[in-house]
């Protein structure tokens, strides 16, 4: 891959934190920087930013490609231990911002980390810090039956969850690569089921679980929140509905209890024009929220 990933509703998002030139900014999710390329651009010398990625492979494209700059902190970390890394600075956030999609890199260099259903060779691993939990394959192995479609259903909506976890425990032994898993699960799944691959909700179960995704998510809205100044903003961009139901719900209930107020009052989504340029945007939505 030769070009740099355009971030999903870029210029939304930007804008919806409403950047002050001094201020201090946290993008929680660096990926090959975008996001936090256009908040640097807002920033003055006296202003600051700190990016976090736990993915190493990112944080090293970004370190090569981007110049270094002296209000510009990069650190590898999973977000949801923003609190730790926000205190060791010692500034009060005016703006946090989370992606939480997968750039085009990840997909398609994934560093055999098997992330995309496309990648038929690479292993199933799906960790995004390959130094830390289990893979996606040790999950396979483990769950039983009744356990994986669970995980198929909670965690992708996978109709025919029972039928897959069934499959895949008869055939574990040969089951080691994303080519291995994705021809199982197109012998599983009816045709013209969905004109989408049809192995894309199970990756995205494995994903989420083998990288805790939910759990940290919910963790790091709470923090993000209280870390926040007066008036200081948190944007989230989600791509999938069990992401947007939890921030969806977390931010009605801080602006309901008075903590908080929106933004917008629903979601923000990506144009006609931005789907036709990147049709892995159509899913997403732009959530904001002001702290009282």
């Amino acid at each position: 891959m030769d070009k740099i990933h355009v971030p999903v509703l870029l210029n939304e998002s930007i804008d919806s934190l409403n950047i002050k030139p001094d201020g201090f900014y946290v993008d929680c999710t660096l990926g090959d920087g975008g996001h936090s390329q256009a908040i640097l651009n807002q920033l003055s010398s006296k202003g600051l930013l700190l990016s976090i990625d736990q993915d190493s492979f990112a944080i090293e494209f970004v370190k090569s490609y981007y110049k270094a700059q002296p209000n510009w902190i990069i650190k590898q970390s999973n977000f949801r231990y923003i609190d730790k890394l926000v205190t060791e600075i010692g500034r009060t956030p005016d703006g946090i911002l989370m992606d939480l999609g997968l750039s085009s890199r990840q997909l398609e260099e994934s560093h055999n980390r098997g992330f995309s259903y496309q990648e038929d060779q690479e292993p199933l691993d799906m960790r995004m810090d390959t130094n830390l939990g289990v893979t996606a394959k040790d999950i396979l192995v483990v769950l039983n039956n009744k356990q994986l479609a669970k995980l198929f259903l909670e965690y992708g909506e996978e109709r025919y969850s029972a039928l897959i976890a069934k499959t895949i425990k008869k055939n574990i032994d040969n089951i080691n690569t994303v080519g291995d898993l994705t021809r199982l699960i197109y012998k599983v799944v009816p045709a013209n089921n969905t004109i989408k691959n049809p192995s894309r909700r199970v990756f995205q179960a494995l994903r989420i679980v083998v990288n805790d995704e939910l759990d940290s998510l919910s963790e790091t809205l709470d923090s993000s929140f209280k870390l926040l100044s007066k008036n200081g903003r948190l944007s989230v961009i989600t791509f999938h509905s069990l992401e947007d139901r939890i921030v969806k719900t977390y931010f009605n209930d801080k602006a309901v209890s008075g903590e908080g107020e929106l933004l917008f009052k629903s979601s923000i989504a990506p144009t006609d024009t931005e789907i036709e340029q990147n049709s892995r945007s159509a899913s997403a939505k732009l959530r904001c929220l002001i702290k009282n």
